[in-house]
């Protein structure tokens, strides 16, 4: 189960997240964030070999997923880079300010972050502490990534085997109206 929202950036969330990309100023034109979650079994407070195995797992899953949505923009000719779950850096970007998934910046987008003494925890409404997340940044509207928001969302497929799905129900399309 995963959850999408686009957030507008606004003034204020733009120099919530300055420095980011070095060379590319969130203030010039309209940009987007793009946050995909993905739903855990396990809480991810609650350190454990499974919980790891399977936080591993997700992580790779965000990053195809992300490249997915990262390509179709690119052929569209809209900016677009996003942090790596693992790093917390912007995957296409070298920039020395990262972003983990921890970082009180989330807040402004809708996720709290848990203070556990020992720890912070990541949480959402839906997914409560059971999720690992990544956002994306977009030079663009909410108008122009509304179509590419399918490939994060995928129904237990992965994003190549959506958009190869999409290309062949295309060409069975154009097959029968042939």
């Amino acid at each position: 189960m995963c959850e999408v929202r686009v957030h507008p950036v606004t003034r204020r969330l733009a120099r919530n997240f300055d420095g980011l990309f070095p060379g590319h100023n969130l203030l010039n034109d309209p940009h987007v964030v793009v946050t995909l979650a993905l739903q855990t079994q396990h809480r991810q407070s609650a350190m454990s070999t499974e919980m790891l195995t399977e936080r591993q797992d997700f992580f790779k899953r965000l990053v195809e997923r992300m490249q997915a949505f990262k390509s179709y923009l690119d052929g569209k000719g809209k900016w677009c880079d996003f942090i790596d779950p693992s790093t917390g850096a912007p995957f296409h970007t070298d920039s020395a300010t990262t972003l983990m998934e921890c970082d009180e910046r989330y807040r402004s987008i809708g996720f709290e972050i848990l203070e556990l003494g020992c720890c912070r925890a990541l949480c959402n409404e839906r997914f409560g502490q059971c999720l690992v997340m990544t956002s994306a940044f977009v030079q663009g509207s909410e108008e122009d990534v509304a179509d590419g928001l399918r490939l994060l969302e995928p129904t237990e497929a992965s994003p190549t085997a959506a958009a190869t799905a999409a290309a062949d129900d295309m060409q069975d399309a154009s097959a029968m109206s042939a």
